[in-house]
C-alpha cells in the first residue's frame, strides 16, 4: 500500500518515476512536489496550522508557548540557554513567553543549585494542560493512521525511523562542515 501511495505521489509528467525528469526551468517548485520530505513537509504544515488555531482556543497558548509546553513535558527541567536549542527560538523571545507562562501559572523558574542559571520547569497547572495536550496528540494522531493497515503502520514507522537517522547523519556532516569552516 505505500509503494502504491507513492506511485500515486509522483508527479505528472515524470518519466520513468523520477521526479525531475521532463521538468523545465520554469516548473523547479513541481520538482520540490515529488520529494518525499516535501511530502512529510506539507503534512507536518497543515497539522501545524491545525493545532496552532487548536491551542489558542482550546489552552490560550501561542505558537512558542505550545512548543515550549511539549518540550517542557517531554525534557524539563531545563535552562533558557538549552530551550532556545531545542526550539531553535531567540532566547529573548524565549524569555518572554517563559515570563508570560510563569505569570499564568503554566511553568515554574528556579535557580539551578550551584550555580546561577535558571531551569524552567511545568507548574501543576502545566502538567495538567501538558497531559490534556498530549490526549488531543493521540487522539489526532489515530485519527489520522485510522485507515492504514497495521503493516502500513510498521512499514512507515522503519521507514521513519531510516530517514531520522539520515537527518541526524545530515545535522553532524553540517556541524562538521561549519566547525571546518570557523578553523580557516
Amino acid at each position: 500500500m505505500l509503494q502504491r501511495a507513492h506511485e500515486m505521489s509522483e508527479p505528472m509528467g515524470s518519466a520513468h518515476g523520477s521526479p525531475d525528469s521532463a521538468i523545465g526551468e520554469d516548473e523547479q517548485t513541481g520538482a520540490l512536489s515529488g520529494l518525499v520530505t516535501m511530502r512529510m513537509i506539507s503534512i507536518f504544515s497543515l497539522l501545524r496550522r491545525r493545532e496552532v488555531l487548536a491551542h489558542r482556543q482550546q489552552f490560550d497558548l501561542s505558537e512558542v508557548e505550545w512548543r515550549i509546553m511539549t518540550l517542557a513535558g517531554e525534557h524539563a527541567p531545563f535552562s533558557l540557554s538549552r530551550l532556545a536549542s531545542l526550539t531553535l527560538k531567540d532566547e529573548g523571545q524565549l524569555s518572554r513567553a517563559v515570563k508570560k507562562m510563569v505569570g499564568r501559572g503554566l511553568l515554574k523558574r528556579h535557580r539551578k543549585p550551584g550555580g546561577p542559571e535558571i531551569e524552567i520547569d511545568l507548574s501543576a497547572d502545566g502538567r495538567s494542560a501538558y497531559r490534556n495536550m498530549v490526549e488531543r496528540a493521540i487522539a489526532r494522531d489515530r485519527r489520522l493512521t485510522a485507515q492504514i493497515a497495521p503493516e502500513d503502520l510498521a512499514a512507515l514507522w522503519r521507514v521513519t525511523d531510516i530517514m531520522i537517522g539520515n537527518a541526524n547523519a545530515l545535522i553532524e556532516e553540517e556541524r562538521e562542515r561549519s566547525e571546518l569552516t570557523a578553523r580557516r
